[in-house]
């Protein structure tokens, strides 16, 4: 299974609660209009995934990844 596959299979079946958000992404919502709703929304509008890049990590044995995710003709959420 590919790692697009795998993320997308992933999104469709995590619960909203289990979606945690970094003090980073609090940081970048007040330079940005993004909100955690919209970010929830979008992650679970998996058809709207462009593109999944496999990233290292520090922990062993997690997987992290960068998501591309379109929000209209002209935006992407990243």
């Amino acid at each position: 299974m590919s790692s697009f596959e795998k993320v997308k299979k992933f999104l469709e079946e995590v619960k909203d609660e289990n979606i945690h958000f970094k003090k980073h992404f609090h940081d970048k919502t007040k330079e940005r209009p993004i909100s955690e709703g919209l970010v929830k929304n979008s992650l679970k509008k998996t058809d709207r995934l462009l593109k999944v890049e496999e990233q290292p990590s520090r922990r062993e044995g997690e997987e992290k990844y960068k998501l591309w995710l379109k929000l209209s003709n002209r935006y992407s959420l990243v």
